[in-house]
């Protein structure tokens, strides 16, 4: 299965590789820099225990909504337009205080699918669907026996 997501620095292409260098059977399988989750999303399951951790809490937010809402991400997105000043309001808001956790998570993939390279900051100028939501079914389902972290740095 692919990831839903594009991901700067993803490991789209290193995922077999990655995965074949893993030992038979282990216990735990820990994504410490979960990204779009390539290695994790390349098999319906690696562990009894799996965990996915990333620094990026808006990005453990979108799969934390995804794997617990999916309707509501669904319809969120459903009458969504792909248009630059949309992404750019949604850019603004995406710190805003008061949004739904659901809010925020319909934002940022938002971004990361209307956006140049997945970067997030920079509206791309290819036409995309971003009402289709039939991924969700299968994310949730590789998602829910999985548990989400986020690295809280200290300074």
């Amino acid at each position: 299965m692919n990831s839903f997501i594009a991901w700067v620095g993803g490991k789209k292409l290193l995922r077999k590789f990655i995965s074949d260098k893993f030992p038979e059977k282990f216990d735990k399988y820990i994504e410490v820099f979960g990204g779009a989750g390539w290695v994790l999303f390349y098999k319906d399951k690696y562990a009894n225990t799996e965990v996915y951790n990333d620094i990026n809490c808006e990005l453990v937010n979108l799969f934390k909504c995804v794997k617990y809402h999916p309707e509501a991400i669904e319809k969120e997105l459903e009458l969504s337009l792909n248009s630059r000043q949309i992404f750019n309001e949604y850019k603004n808001q995406i710190d805003c205080i008061g949004l739904t956790d659901i809010q925020r998570a319909v934002r940022y993939l938002y971004l990361i699918k209307a956006s140049y390279g997945a970067k997030v900051s920079t509206y791309g100028n290819k036409p995309r669907d971003i009402s289709n939501t039939e991924f969700l079914k299968d994310v949730r389902k590789r998602l829910s026996r999985l548990l989400l972290k986020i690295k809280v740095l200290k300074k």
